[in-house]
């Protein structure tokens, strides 16, 4: 279990509009031992950061109205310290990205769990 100094699990706030994806993500990191809140927008998303004691955002690239640059750039305003990690199909990482980290969706979970980690240890 992922667990924050005092004891508690970390809390991920996973942002994806797709069901599927954002249900594989959730329970890959539940096994990991991540607190999961799922989020279907960026909307959601940031109502759930103002309400929720959140140690790191993961979050799809490409969604539908707001994308996951722009909640990535929204939520360094409003939190900086909490870590954005940006997850794509995508290949190239775009200019500009307030994101902390960067990650290909096809790097798979093993590896999304291991950066995640390396992520929440340097908090």
């Amino acid at each position: 279990m992922e667990v924050r100094p005092g004891g508690c699990r970390f809390v991920i706030l996973c942002v994806d509009d797709e069901p599927i994806a954002l249900l594989i993500r959730q329970r890959v990191l539940e096994k990991a031992g991540y607190e999961v809140i799922p989020a279907s927008s960026v909307n959601q998303a940031l109502e759930i950061l103002d309400t929720r004691l959140i140690d790191l955002v993961l979050t799809d690239f490409l969604m539908p109205g707001k994308t996951g640059a722009e909640l990535a750039g929204e939520v360094k305003r409003r939190k900086p310290d909490i870590p954005v990690v940006m997850i794509s199909g995508v290949h190239e990482i775009p200019d500009g990205l307030a994101a902390d980290l960067f990650l290909n969706k096809l790097e798979g979970p093993v590896y999304l769990c291991e950066r995640i980690r390396e992520v929440l240890q340097e908090i």
